[in-house]
């Protein structure tokens, strides 16, 4: 799921300061995929470019109560569509016209995930994050498997790149198991973020070499794959090391 999250100036915060509602407007109509609606929130002045916190998102209907797809058929129907996480509740009431419900937007922040997240040592948590952490479904648990799993360098903004990219402890032990012990949360967003998989550490051992995390990151960016190296060694290239076969594809030496 595509997640855009634009997200503006950030408050400090801690567990003495009381969560005020964030509100502003919304709108709700039918997703690009079946299944999923498209989301999209505005705080603050977005036309004069000042304090401006835009959000639009895929999100699957089913996350929402108060809401359905056949209400957008519902011209002028009121509804007020609620998501409830455990950073927060989202809420978007209005009124559908031409197909789309537009409406007052609202996140009120949940004071008990803030104090379990302080708890875990995150206290870096903002309203902004936590309207984040809703978005993505970023939960306590999952926090707590990541950091059983080993994740080091965690912080609250992190967090949400480790999710969106659906970085899980499955992932990072797996990771580990297949040689790359060094579980930095950026290593593993950028990692996961272009593909970098255990399957795809054996193909490239499979190859003869032995990369490093960010040899693996580059080999994906630039589709190093066994057939690429057969190509070059048809041309006569062997032994070539990972930094020369990168150099190829970024200098296009193999066209």
């Amino acid at each position: 799921m595509r997640q855009i999250l634009v997200l503006g100036v950030m408050l400090g915060l801690s567990s003495t300061v009381a969560l005020a509602d964030s509100t502003g407007t919304c709108s709700i109509r039918a997703g690009r995929t079946e299944g999923k609606m498209s989301f999209s929130s505005e705080r603050g002045d977005c036309f004069g470019g000042h304090s401006c916190h835009e959000n639009n998102s895929d999100m699957l209907w089913s996350k929402w109560n108060g809401i359905t797809p056949q209400d957008l058929e519902r011209e002028g129907a009121s509804v007020d569509a609620r998501m409830k996480a455990e950073s927060g509740e989202m809420r978007c009431d209005g009124t559908v016209h031409d197909a789309a419900m537009r409406g007052s937007y609202s996140f009120t922040p949940d004071e008990g995930f803030l104090k379990r997240m302080e708890s875990m040592g995150f206290t870096d948590v903002t309203p902004d994050r936590l309207e984040g952490y809703a978005m993505l479904d970023v939960t306590t648990a999952w926090v707590k498997e990541m950091k059983d799993a080993g994740v080091t360098e965690m912080t609250a903004q992190k967090l949400m790149g480790l999710r969106a990219l659906k970085v899980d402890a499955a992932y990072v032990k797996a990771m580990a198991a297949a040689g790359y012990p060094e579980l930095r949360a950026n290593q593993l967003t950028s990692m996961k973020a272009v593909g970098v998989s255990p399957e795809k550490v054996q193909a490239v051992r499979a190859m003869g070499y032995l990369p490093t995390q960010q040899e693996l990151i580059q080999m994906s960016v630039f589709k190093i794959d066994a057939p690429f190296v057969e190509r070059m060694k048809a041309r006569g290239f062997n032994n070539l090391t990972i930094a020369q076969l990168i150099k190829i594809k970024v200098f296009k030496l193999d066209e």
